[in-house]
């Protein structure tokens, strides 16, 4: 999918979460400052990936072809997990009168669920298991065993014909 689609979809159902929280309880700062932050900065973890890869020499079309999980064999994406989803609900729900805090962590919760569900169904080849942190640690984080047995493939191929020293 092309970036750009990509990138506004993940910001369009984030400002979508921050709606239904500023709706349940009239606090629009951290209802809409919660579902970006859940819904858009959770790719900050893909910075995080190259960097783990490529250290802080940064090359564009490195990151933007995701390199970083091709040259480590690796899929980290340390944010991208449904665990955090029940967690932040949970904590909207422990919060009992503080409202503005509620409303934070539930549009936190909100803005993940939807990026994790828009990129379970537009990112082919991950499996939807892949997007459980759990699963990944359990996993070493091996790329082979997060993406489909086809994707692998795919990924093998592509790191044959990229030239990381370039």
């Amino acid at each position: 999918m092309n970036l750009g689609l990509h990138l506004f979809l993940h910001f369009s159902f984030s400002v979508l979460a921050g709606f239904f929280v500023w709706r349940l309880w009239r606090k629009p700062m951290p209802a809409f400052f919660g579902g970006l932050l859940g819904g858009v900065l959770i790719d900050f973890d893909h910075f995080i990936d190259y960097a783990i890869a490529f250290g802080l020499n940064f090359k564009l079309a490195y990151f933007t072809n995701s390199y970083y999980s091709l040259k480590d064999g690796k899929f980290f994406y340390l944010l991208h997990g449904w665990e955090y989803v029940a967690i932040f609900l949970l904590v909207a729900f422990l919060v009992k009168k503080k409202l503005a805090a509620k409303s934070f962590f539930l549009a936190v919760a909100l803005g993940m669920g939807f990026h994790l569900m828009v990129d379970t169904l537009i990112n082919e080849g991950m499996r939807p298991e892949g997007y459980l942190i759990t699963y990944r640690i359990v996993n070493r984080f091996n790329l082979e065993k997060i993406v489909t047995p086809q994707d692998y493939q795919r990924y093998l191929l592509k790191k044959r014909e990229v030239n990381f020293s370039k």
